[in-house]
């Protein structure tokens, strides 16, 4: 009796390993589409399995009784929707891949274009001293030093728990022209340690408090405030701070080139409008990035 019962206690775990892959994506799109749409909910399903198991397309494997535990923990997180960057560790951004955790903020494809607009610079400079502020996963200043081999770059981040991650993306890059420190931009005092630069970049916190009820529910939940929001009643106070850093050190010739909150393109415009600069249109057509030259 105890040998049926164990050979059917297997028959029945082999068989509920060895279901369609296709059972493990609707259980998941199924639990996506409540609080997204068809196709989006789709899209994050693909890359969840591509990411976290490396399972692309429609796979045949055997699924093991690790993979049915990490999938079902991992269901209960989407549940409370959290982000599935941070639910795999792992973003893509531009041509490589980031790790990333809830101390810092998930690369976006709009920021992808700000180090796009950089790397047209490339015939301009030589051998370009850049600055990143605000570095978080190092996305940006790694993204660009993997693509300009002869730039040096200095990525200034004041999360310590940020740094750890940015260093690590940089040991997977080999990246090793890219250089963190772990200060606060917004103290004035921190400057004196910095030299000047042909380039600097940033993609601060620009959003107002006032905005946050309108921000979605896994943005305001998970990514870290202190990249969302700025400090104090100043939400432009990253893009005062930058330019007063850059009168004494922008090289000449030098340019500046920061994303920014499409709402408040105009309100940046008009506090810099003693300076030459344009703003930059997004993918969808939204102002997003300064450049000032």
């Amino acid at each position: 009796m105890n040998g049926f019962n164990n050979g059917l206690i297997e028959t029945v775990f082999f068989d509920f390993m060895s279901k369609e892959f296709s059972f493990f994506k609707n259980k998941l799109r199924k639990t996506l589409e409540q609080f997204f749409e068809v196709r989006e909910s789709e899209n994050i399903a693909k890359i969840y399995f591509e990411d976290r198991f490396q399972i692309k397309g429609n796979s045949e494997n055997v699924f093991s009784e690790q993979f049915i535990n990490i999938f079902d923990q991992d269901l209960e997180r989407f549940k409370l929707q959290e982000p599935v960057q941070y639910i795999t560790g792992k973003a893509w951004f531009y041509k490589y891949l980031f790790l990333v955790n809830d101390s810092v903020l998930i690369p976006r494809p709009e920021t992808e274009e700000l180090v796009k607009y950089i790397l047209d610079l490339k015939p301009f400079f030589r051998n370009p001293e850049i600055l990143d502020i605000g570095t978080g996963s190092g996305c940006i200043a790694l993204s660009i030093g993997k693509e300009w081999h002869d730039a040096k770059i200095k990525a200034i981040e004041i999360s310590a728990d940020a740094i750890k991650i940015a260093e690590r993306n940089k040991s997977g890059l080999k990246a090793n022209n890219v250089n963190f420190e772990c200060w606060d931009f917004l103290d004035e005092k921190n400057w004196k340690y910095l030299d000047k630069f042909d380039i600097i970049v940033s993609n601060p916190p620009y959003i107002p408090f006032e905005e946050a009820s309108e921000m979605d529910f896994s943005t305001l939940n998970y990514e870290p405030k202190i990249a969302l929001f700025p400090e104090g009643q100043d939400h432009l106070i990253f893009y005062r701070k930058i330019i007063d850093f850059a009168t004494n050190h922008l090289n000449p010739g030098g340019k500046i080139l920061c994303e920014i909150n499409e709402f408040h393109a105009a309100e940046i415009s008009n506090m810099m409008s003693t300076y030459n600069l344009r703003i930059l249109k997004d993918i969808r057509d939204k102002d997003r990035i300064l450049e000032v030259f």
